[in-house]
């Protein structure tokens, strides 16, 4: 199942590769804070444009807080540019979370990247998330922030 969602998540992006600026989020950190407090590493990719003004993001990462986790999603995201200024951005998407349990996650985000130069940006971003996992769910809401490189 992981290898299935996998691909699709290379398929998809690969299409999109060509719509739009390419970007990167090498190493982000994201902490929970509610219920319990835990800390991840994400490595993603996303294009924008991909349909029409919305972007597409997808990516892995690795969780700690009560052992070791593993995950995959994906993102659609709808930038709102100004120039000079910080960019506000929301969108939602879905996950999928490995280890010990596997959890299904309905994910929202809305965050403010600020610009350093025209290919280098540091994001801030808010996620709320519903996670369903062995027939009940949980509400989390994470803090995420880190580097974004753009490609093109």
């Amino acid at each position: 199942m992981k290898k299935l969602i996998t691909l699709v998540l290379v398929a998809i992006l690969s299409g999109a590769f060509a719509q739009g600026r390419l970007f990167g989020e090498v190493a982000s950190g994201n902490m929970s804070l509610v219920p319990g407090f835990s800390l991840s590493v994400q490595a993603r990719m996303g294009a924008e444009n991909v349909i029409g003004p919305l972007a597409l993001r997808g990516g892995f990462g690795l969780a700690t807080g009560g052992g070791t986790q593993f995950s995959i999603g994906a993102d659609v995201i709808y930038f709102l540019r100004s120039s000079g200024n910080p960019d506000f951005y929301f969108g939602g998407g879905l996950g999928l979370v490995a280890g010990g349990t596997t959890v299904f996650s309905i994910n929202g985000n809305a965050g403010l990247e600020i610009p350093v130069t025209r290919d280098f940006n540091f994001f801030v971003e808010l996620q709320p998330a519903l996670l369903f996992a062995g027939g009940s769910s949980t509400f989390v809401m994470g803090v995420e922030f880190g580097p974004r490189l753009y490609f093109r």
